[in-house]
């Protein structure tokens, strides 16, 4: 299995921003220091959940920072962007990354954000598959026009081409409108993330998805090699002192996640910038996810759910360790940790 790091940057209200991206540029570092094979960023707008609001222009900059490491942008919302004007950063980002770059793309799920950009949520589908028809005509290297319903212009030809086919650089995330499925039919490998399921029920779709790629033309190795599953991790010496450490910022994350993923009305838009603290989850509910869904744990419980994964045909996971705002010092223990006692139980 090859293992990666997530981060996030969030500002939740005992941080700052100055303090988010110090501690995130050290977490990098780490990673790369402990062997980690990938370090992902994601991207989002105008709300603390997540201060880093382009992916590409982050990955640019962290493969500046780094030697070894693999950088992804997960996930590049294809749905508020112009797909030319994406089409061209990844090529050059490809072009100029000596193939350390992968780039997941998707519709998006916080929809605040599509009302600011004016994007209807019921064309954010259509938008995706429109814009990533595009991309992969972009990237033939020959001339070509748009006639679709979102995007019309003239013949053009985009510059310059990227190194690697599409198949190598980009990823597809999946979930809601988009099934494992379509990824297959585009020729792209998955992109998951599910931390409210159990790891169990993320262990059989994979397995599907192994038995439906398996079942296509697609190189399966290239495909399963990249495809990845994002998890909600803490390590620490027990169970117990995880749960304690992960809780209150877990609970925080929970709040701004539920807030910000429905579609808001004028009248609840000031509700999207709280001004009190987060409820509390319930005990019951908390032991339930950390049971199941959560790998907020020790070494051996950790790999014990991990191994689910791995036994389903999962090669490639990604950890956000720190979710929430958890304190430096717990996400660069728990880093350390991972890679050396759950890590070298899956292979070098």
């Amino acid at each position: 299995m090859k293992f990666g790091t997530y981060h996030t940057f969030q500002v939740p209200p005992w941080t700052t921003t100055a303090r988010v991206y110090d501690e995130e540029m050290e977490r990098v570092a780490l990673a790369e220091e402990l062997g980690y094979d990938s370090v992902w960023v994601p991207e989002q707008h105008f709300f603390d959940y997540c201060a880093c609001p382009d992916a590409i222009d982050m990955a640019t900059y962290l493969l500046g920072r780094t030697s070894r490491v693999r950088i992804g942008a997960a996930v590049v919302n294809l749905s508020l962007t112009h797909p030319l004007r994406f089409a061209e950063r990844a090529a050059m980002l490809d072009r100029l990354g000596g193939g350390r770059v992968d780039l997941c793309v998707g519709r998006g799920y916080q929809w605040p954000q599509n009302v600011v950009f004016g994007v209807p949520e019921d064309v954010t589908k259509s938008r995706l598959d429109e814009g990533l028809d595009l991309v992969l005509a972009a990237w033939s290297g020959e001339s070509f026009s748009g006639s679709g319903e979102h995007f019309r212009f003239p013949p053009i030809r985009t510059w310059p081409e990227p190194v690697r086919p599409a198949s190598e650089v980009l990823l597809m995330s999946v979930g809601g409108s988009t099934p494992i499925e379509q990824t297959i039919e585009r020729g792209l490998p998955l992109a998951y993330a599910s931390p409210f399921a159990p790891v169990e029920a993320t262990g059989t779709m994979f397995r599907r998805y192994v038995e439906l790629v398996e079942a296509s033309p697609l190189d399966t190795d290239l495909v399963l090699d990249r495809a990845i599953v994002l998890l909600y991790t803490l390590l620490a010496p027990t169970r117990e002192e995880a749960h304690a450490i992960a809780r209150e910022p877990y609970e925080w994350h929970m709040a701004r996640l539920a807030a910000l993923s429905a579609p808001p009305r004028p009248d609840e838009w000031e509700t999207l910038i709280p001004d009190s603290p987060p409820p509390k989850i319930p005990d019951e509910s908390w032991e339930q996810q950390i049971a199941t869904n959560l790998l907020f744990d020790d070494p051996d419980r950790f790999s014990a759910k991990l191994g689910i994964l791995h036994d389903a045909g999962v090669r490639n996971v990604v950890c956000w360790m720190g979710v929430g705002g958890v304190a430096q010092e717990h996400v660069l223990r728990s880093m350390r940790l991972f890679a050396e006692e759950v890590a070298p139980r899956f292979g070098p």
